[in-house]
């Protein structure tokens, strides 16, 4: 295993793709949706001298309603000159962008549902096969109803982002409930003085991750509204490069209250409560609802320790968390889980099929410990 995960973070992306004719380094691809959902349609912009053997900072881009993933890549990456290059900010700085296509056609309204979740995270997951992205310098950005998604999958899904970028977003639903979840995920608001009620709409969120000392910027423009704020670019720029992912925090507490917001860094979980499940066609919520709070951490004394409300999980591990060559102990509610002998031995096997399932070459997980977590949930 750890020749092979030397191989992986070393190798060229291992599916190639035929760039569009008359347009150096641009793409128009297409990844299966959910089931009986028809294919997301996504577009790539890499940067000019693109190496495949050097990785890359990466942009997720979400249009908004009335707009398209063309000029989400326009925005960032520039538009065509005469000489057929693009002279934009994200040329000039070396970011692959990707523009999932992913709402559906004539929506206006962003709708927290599991098929934009599967839409933008397939596309990402694809566009890692196919291009060197760095997968600890991926940022997450949206306009208006994009920036609203942008914000809900960037906390609902946090392992995955260097960084989240709303613009002009609102807050809503589960957004609000996920407060915990955005503790590492740096965030850079833009919004304007004049654009309705959302800065008083997103006061509450705001004033939460300020007080509790999350990374977070908030730039306010004053007497405009809603607007693309091409204004801030450079700040932007500047800030992500600021920013890259810790994959393997020490300790973590999230939130969730969806069946597919079940993987947290090295987490996932099964059977979920389903009193504490709720559908965003069901929202509100009934009165009391509790999201399912899990809270994990890396012990001094090579271990792993995890309580949570679920009633399965599967932990996955790497020696960028544990040393494997030593004695492990995993506690899950309390109770230890694995082996009497506490050894956990590198499978190959796993970390072939995790590099396959999640593209993410740079940090694959060498084993995995399925357990119970001593919780018996009813079914409704």
């Amino acid at each position: 295993p750890e020749r092979v995960a030397r191989l992986l973070a070393h190798m060229k992306p291992p599916v190639d793709s035929p760039p569009q004719e008359g347009r150096p380094g641009y793409y128009e691809l297409e990844v299966p949706g959910l089931s009986k959902e028809p294919p997301v349609r996504y577009l790539v912009q890499l940067p000019p001298a693109y190496d495949p053997y050097r990785g890359y900072h990466g942009i997720v881009t979400l249009n908004g309603s009335g707009t398209t993933p063309e000029k989400q890549i326009d925005w960032w990456a520039g538009s065509w000159t005469q000489g057929g290059w693009r002279s934009g900010q994200a040329s000039r700085y070396g970011y692959i962008v990707v523009a999932p296509a992913w709402a559906a056609e004539h929506q206006t309204k962003y709708q927290y549902s599991a098929r934009e979740h599967a839409a933008v995270l397939n596309c990402l997951r694809d566009a890692c096969r196919r291009f060197s992205i760095d997968t600890d310098r991926v940022f997450l950005s949206g306009h208006s109803m994009g920036g609203d998604a942008a914000w809900d999958i960037g906390v609902a899904h946090p392992d995955l982002w260097a960084g989240v970028i709303p613009i002009v977003a609102g807050a809503d639903k589960y957004i609000a409930l996920y407060t915990e979840n955005a503790e590492r995920v740096p965030m850079y608001f833009v919004c304007g003085e004049l654009d309705g009620t959302k800065m008083s709409d997103n006061a509450r969120c705001l004033d939460r991750y300020l007080r509790h000392g999350h990374k977070v910027t908030v730039v306010e423009y004053l007497g405009r509204g809603h607007e693309d704020f091409y204004d801030e670019i450079l700040h932007l720029f500047d800030w992500m490069g600021r920013y890259r992912r810790d994959f393997f925090p020490r300790e973590f507490e999230v939130q969730t209250m969806r069946p597919w917001d079940n993987f947290f860094w090295w987490v996932e979980l099964y059977n979920l409560p389903p009193r504490a499940m709720v559908d965003p066609l069901d929202w509100p919520p009934p009165r009391g609802t509790q999201p399912v709070t899990t809270q994990a951490s890396i012990t001094a004394n090579n271990g792993l320790r995890v309580r949570t409300g679920t009633g399965k999980l599967t932990l996955w591990i790497s020696p960028e968390m544990l040393d494997l060559k030593q004695r492990v102990t995993v506690l899950v509610n309390g109770r230890r889980v694995n082996t009497p002998d506490r050894t956990i031995e590198p499978n190959l096997e796993v970390l072939l099929e995790d590099a396959r399932t999640r593209a993410d070459r740079q940090h694959p997980f060498w084993a995995r410990v399925d357990a119970p977590t001593g919780r018996a949930l009813k079914s409704e």
